[in-house]
Parts: structure tokens; sequence; C-alpha cells
């Protein structure tokens, strides 16, 4: 995106975020960073998944926002988020799109074994985002269940609202979020892309299934974070949840109220769980992918190299070697190191197809 209408597009997002109350002016701010830096990159996909998580995860704020009133005391109408919760939800997607971004500029040519590369930081990018968007569902529609959740490490019944409680409808929720990332990186993944899609399952499967895998597991993460590292304090008086590092003024004393520990060590707050666990889905979701990716040239190459050997090449028909060099052909362009079995292989088809060295 041309980098005038990408600021324009980030103007009118903070306007808009001020307008309805989900921004802060610190949190459009960073919001205007967040967005000039993704709304930059040249494919559209990078700005979809921005646009589907700001979108959403503001309009989720103000659903039944009268209930959730009456059940945590930090409860803001609109959300009026600041730079740190900003930052906390988009600070790992902003480095995975810039570092995209600079690794594969528009103008220059994508050799094949860059695609792994690239494919890997697409399905990290669309981790983090399936992370945050889940949590961010879980945490606005599981508050609304009928039935009380639970706390994901002792399985007791916690107040609504607990860091680290969980629900049925929280953890459909979550999944839903993810599912909902996941379309929409599949209807955006091929506007713009420099890189060609490395995995033989389209990218119209994998994604959504992608960003519904790590929605749900996202969302269990940050209730696992919540429920041990981050404390949770409930007014006994007002009947809510509190915020974080909430402490009793000397009036409060005075008057008696009383502030039980639910659960969790004062160790992290939400904004620090919430980097922690999108951070931690967008690495693990990158590696996963990247290896997963590699796994499928080693099969193909073992697959090469058994149907070789099995069944004897003085018995092979010749057509079969023209198949066995198109796949020696394809794992070399991608460079899969495995040097001794690919040489065998070189050797057994340069006794039938000669022409096979001119693509090495």
């Amino acid at each position: 995106m041309h980098v005038a209408l990408a600021s324009l597009l980030c103007l009118l997002l903070a306007w808009h975020g001020l307008r309805k109350n989900s921004l802060a002016y610190s949190g459009a701010i960073a919001a205007t960073f967040t967005g000039l830096l993704t709304f930059t990159h040249y494919s559209f996909y990078f700005s979809a998944l921005l646009l589907a998580f700001y979108l959403s995860s503001s309009r989720l704020t103000k659903v039944k926002a009268n209930i959730k009133k009456q059940l945590e005391e930090h409860f803001v109408d609109g959300g009026k988020r600041t730079a740190t919760q900003v930052f906390s939800n988009s600070l790992t997607a902003v480095i995975i799109c810039t570092f995209h971004h600079f690794s594969f500029p528009p103008s220059s040519q994508c050799p094949p074994q860059n695609s792994i590369l690239s494919t890997s930081l697409i399905l990290a990018y669309l981790a983090h985002y399936a992370c945050c968007n889940g949590d961010t569902w879980a945490s606005e529609l599981g508050i609304l269940s009928k039935s009380p959740p639970f706390l994901i490490t002792t399985f007791k019944v916690v107040p609504p609202g607990t860091n680290g409680g969980v629900s049925k409808l929280g953890l459909l929720a979550s999944a839903a979020g993810g599912l909902f990332i996941g379309v929409v990186g599949a209807v955006s993944v091929n506007h713009g892309l420099i890189c060609p899609w490395a995995f033989d399952t389209s990218p119209y499967v994998v994604l959504p299934i992608w960003g519904a895998v790590w929605g749900l597991l996202g969302s269990l993460l940050d209730s696992v974070l919540g429920a041990t590292l981050q404390k949770t304090q409930y007014n006994e008086n007002s009947k809510k949840i509190t915020a974080d590092g909430r402490k009793l003024e000397k009036e409060e004393v005075d008057e008696g109220v009383v502030l039980r520990h639910v659960s969790g060590w004062d160790v992290l707050d939400n904004h620090q769980v919430n980097f922690v666990s999108s951070a931690v889905c967008a690495v693990v979701g990158g590696l996963v992918s990247y290896f997963w990716n590699m796994h499928e040239d080693l099969d193909m190459l073992l697959e090469v190299i058994e149907s070789t050997f099995t069944r004897g090449y003085y018995h092979l028909p010749l057509d079969y070697f023209d198949v066995l060099a198109r796949k020696l052909e394809w794992l070399n362009r991608r460079q899969y190191v495995c040097e001794l079995p690919k040489t065998l292989v070189i050797g057994l088809l340069c006794m039938y197809k000669p022409d096979i060295l001119e693509f090495l």
C-alpha cells in the first residue's frame, strides 16, 4: 500500500477509535504507528489481519457492556485501549511484518527455497493475531456465559472475569475468533505476495484451520498464565473482579472493604500476559510451520530413494525416470540438504537420463 494511502487509513482508524471510545489518545498514537508499518507492506494480507482483529475486537467490547460493567471494577465503556494495550497485542506482529517486507522486497525475485521462510512468516503472523483475537473474543463473550467459569489450573468454580477462568462459551469463542482471522487470511493471502505458497495443501484449507487452532491454543495459554502469574482479587463488597494491582485506600479500610485473593501471583499484569502469549504463539507457530515444511521435503526424498531401490532400477520403465527426474529437480530447487541420498539418486538417474545434469 502506498505510504500516503496508508497514512490516511491510519488517521481514519485513529479518529474512529477516539470517536467510538475504543482508543485513548496514547492508544491512537500507538495504533497509527502500528498501522503505518503494517499498511505499507506491499501485500494486503498483513493489513487485512490487523483490520480484522482491531474492528472485531472493538465491536465485541461493546456487546452486553451493561452486564460486563456489573462484573468488573475496571470496565471502561468502549474499551479505551492505551498505547500499552495496543503494543502488547501488535508489537510481535509488526516485527514479523517488517521483517517479511525487507526480506522479500516487491522488486526482487523469490527463489523457490525462500518460499519456506516466507510461508513460515505468514503463518507466524496469522498465529499471533489468531491468538489475540481468540483471547479477546473469549474474554468479551465468555464472561457472558450463563454457567460459572472454572479456573483452568484447579478446575474450581471462580467469579466471572477471573484471570485464568474458562467456560465452554469462552473456549468456543476463542476458536471462532481464531477461525475468523484464518478465513480473512485465506481470502487475502494471494494479494501481492512475491513468494509462492510452500505447502502442497491449499492455503484456503490450511489458514482457517491454522487460525482456529492458534485461537484456541493462544486463549488456553493466556488462561494458564493468567491463573498462575497474574493476581486476581475479588471485591466482596461490590461483588466485582478488581483491576491489576488494586490496593485498598484508607477510606475503604475504614469502611470494611474486603479484597479476596482468588488466584495467581503478582508477577505479570494483563498487558504482559497478552504480549507473552501472543509472542509465544507467533514464534512456535512459525517454527512448527517451517519444520513441518522441511519434513514434507524429507518425506518426498525418502519416497524417491525407497521406490527406486526396492523396485530395482533395471526393471523400471523409462517414464518412471522422467517422474524421478522431476521430483529430484523440485527437491534440488528447494535446496533440501540431504547430500548422500541425493547423490545416489543422481548417479542412478544419470545412467538413464544424462540430461538431468542440467537441473543441478
